[in-house]
């Protein structure tokens, strides 16, 4: 036997009203919430709303004490001065006599010495200074007294520097001052021997000793 569903039972043709119906209440439940503000319960006549501000988070804020005002410091008191006793003097003074007193006159000192005037150089003298001993004993004292610079020996320098030095009136050298030179090495090395030289015969000058421009030659060699 087949069973036949009744039209009035059929919920088919009913589910947009349902569908309707719960919008509606979705509507409503939504607009409740936001008019809803707070709940309040009354206890007797007075009033309690919630959300309200702990009574702990309140701070008293004392009020400021004014500070005392500053001591005035007392004045310091007046200084005393003294009563100062005029006296009349009626003595006589003897009047002194300053004919007996020598007359003591500082001396002046004298003016500070002038500088000292440089000597003159020459460049020609009618004697002309000289190594004590000679060129000959010149020669030799260079050579004992030469040190080769060991740069110089490795880079194969060799040749003749010219030292130029005065030698004053009293025979000391100088002012030297290489003339003409080679290296570095060798130019410092001839330099240093004419500094170490003993002193010199110095050159005359109408008699006297005067100082003189001389310039030596040094030779390195190779061996």
């Amino acid at each position: 036997m087949e069973l036949k569903k009744s039209k009035e039972a059929n919920l088919e043709n009913k589910k947009n009203g349902f569908r309707l119906v719960g919008l509606v209440m979705i509507c409503a439940i939504v607009g409740m919430a936001f008019e809803y503000t707070g709940f309040t319960a009354l206890e007797g006549n007075n009033i309690v709303q919630e959300n309200t501000m702990d009574d702990d988070l309140i701070f008293d804020i004392p009020e400021e004490e004014e500070p005392p005002p500053p001591e005035e410091e007392a004045p310091p008191p007046p200084p005393i001065i003294e009563e100062i006793e005029v006296v009349d003097d009626e003595e006589e003074v003897e009047d002194v006599d300053l004919s007996v007193v020598d007359d003591v006159v500082d001396e002046v000192p004298d003016e500070e010495p002038p500088a000292p005037v440089a000597e003159k150089v020459f460049d020609f003298v009618e004697v002309d200074p000289s190594f004590p001993g000679g060129p000959a004993a010149m020669n030799q004292w260079i050579v004992d007294n030469v040190e080769y610079p060991e740069l110089a020996r490795e880079m194969g320098e060799q040749g003749i520097v010219y030292v130029k030095f005065v030698v004053n009136s009293k025979g000391n050298i100088e002012k030297v001052s290489i003339r003409k030179g080679i290296s570095d090495a060798l130019d410092a090395e001839a330099k240093r021997v004419v500094k170490k030289m003993p002193k010199w015969v110095p050159g005359e000058q109408a008699g006297k000793p005067v100082s003189v421009n001389f310039t030596l030659p040094i030779h390195f060699r190779l061996g």
